[in-house]
């Protein structure tokens, strides 16, 4: 045989085996893996075994399953979620006004309740299963929460908490006298409300009194307090009325009018010291003064208390004896009317 002959029959051979390549490839199907999607839930002290990997955290997670020979894997992709334990706290909020009663709500993250009570309370039957109940106990009962998740209460916690009946207080106050005055400080509150002064469950009811905003040590029920010269003009009086459950403010403003017109009683003109008459004012917005003796007669008139009087009339000094005095006067909290006052004086020599 030729080599031309010996090269063909080399190329149709190399050209059938590589024709089966070929049909060979495009016969076989293209392999895909199988992803596999899986979730699960653990409580937050457990760990969760994903072949052989202990996790105990959330999050997602993959892994792959090899099989032999041709066939493809498997990918298997976890999506973990740790729950967290509920802590099953109950926080009752008190309503002594209106729906009387109790709110009776938990701290848990869970989102399955079981709600009971002992001894057994009717207003529970329908609301066992909710995040907050309403309640209103007419004796002390002890209320329990289970808390979980969904409805087998995966990762469980439990918590109970004992209420005492409500018993609403209506807070009232008395005071006199109806206004303070600079030579009138002493003023007198009494406790009017009702349940404060009776024994209930869990305790005694009572009162807190406070005095422009400050705590006094006095509780009684009637307290006179005093006041002091540099208080505002208005004193406010608060008293907090309680019942073991309740609990009602009570406001009252005493006005603190500072008026003051002191006038000597004697003065000396004759001497050093204290040798003219004029009163101290304070409040006083308008003043005006006469002097009379025995006789009626006026020996002095003036419209401002910065001009005394220093015992004389027309010049001459007056003699030792007892006069008269009449004043006229506005004070801040009444400037729209003049007030009056007559009063005696002892001139010395």
């Amino acid at each position: 045989m030729s080599s031309l002959h010996t090269h063909r029959y080399c190329a149709l051979a190399w050209l059938a085996v590589f024709m089966l390549l070929v049909l060979q490839g495009y016969g076989q199907r293209p392999c895909r893996d199988t992803i596999v999607y899986v979730y699960d839930t653990i409580c937050e002290d457990e760990t969760f075994d994903f072949n052989g990997r202990e996790l105990s955290y959330s999050g997602l997670f993959f892994d792959t399953l090899q099989r032999v020979g041709t066939e493809c894997d498997s990918v298997i992709v976890l999506r973990l979620t740790v729950l967290l334990y509920p802590s099953a706290n109950i926080y009752p909020y008190r309503r002594c006004e209106g729906n009387i009663g109790y709110d009776l709500y938990s701290s848990g993250v869970g989102n399955a309740f079981r709600w009971s009570s002992s001894p057994a309370d009717t207003l529970l039957i329908g609301q066992e299963g909710n995040p907050w109940v309403h309640v209103n106990p007419q004796q002390p009962v002890t209320y329990y929460l289970y808390i979980g998740y969904g409805p087998t209460f995966r990762c469980a916690d439990s918590g109970s908490r004992e209420i005492y009946p409500i018993v609403p207080v209506v807070g009232a106050m008395r005071s006199w006298p109806d206004e303070l005055t600079l030579d009138r400080m002493d003023f007198t509150v009494e406790d009017f409300s009702t349940g404060t002064r009776e024994y209930h469950w869990g305790g005694w009811g009572g009162r807190h009194w406070y005095v422009n905003g400050v705590h006094q040590d006095k509780n009684n029920e009637s307290v006179t307090f005093s006041a002091e010269p540099w208080w505002p003009d208005t004193v406010v009086v608060m008293m907090e009325a309680f019942t073991p459950t309740c609990i009602d403010t009570v406001i009252r403003k005493i006005p603190f009018k500072k008026i003051a017109l002191y006038f000597p009683n004697a003065f000396t003109p004759d001497r050093e010291e204290n040798n003219l008459f004029s009163p101290m004012l304070l409040g006083v917005i308008d003043f005006e003064m006469w002097i009379f003796d025995r006789r009626g007669t006026l020996l002095f008139h003036t419209q401002s208390s910065d001009t005394p009087w220093d015992g004389t009339f027309q010049g001459a000094p007056c003699p030792s004896g007892s006069y008269v005095y009449r004043c006229r006067y506005r004070d801040i909290y009444t400037p729209e009317g003049y007030q009056s006052l007559v009063g005696t004086v002892s001139l010395l020599r």
